[in-house]
């Protein structure tokens, strides 16, 4: 798993050095995921499948990122509605 994450970073930073940020994004949230789920599996090798979904889930929401690929919304009106 050691191996998977240290490649997994180095393609993170060549990507950040290319200028492709969303592709190094990407990749440090994979990481980060990797990360959670190594943990789980290290603390449990029994682990159950919503023990590793949970501790995936956890480690999203402590980035405050937005998931999925998908950015934040703000909430509120459309300012530009009826103008012209």
């Amino acid at each position: 798993m050691q191996a998977v994450l240290d490649g997994l970073r180095d393609d993170m930073r060549k990507a950040a050095e290319n200028l492709e940020f969303e592709e190094a994004a990407r990749l440090r949230d994979e990481v980060k995921r990797l990360e959670a789920v190594d943990l789980v599996i290290a603390d449990d090798p029994m682990a159950r499948q919503y023990a590793v979904e949970k501790a995936v889930e956890e480690s999203q929401k402590a980035s405050g990122r937005s998931t999925l690929g998908r950015g934040g919304m703000r909430g509120g009106t459309n300012r530009r509605k009826g103008r012209r």
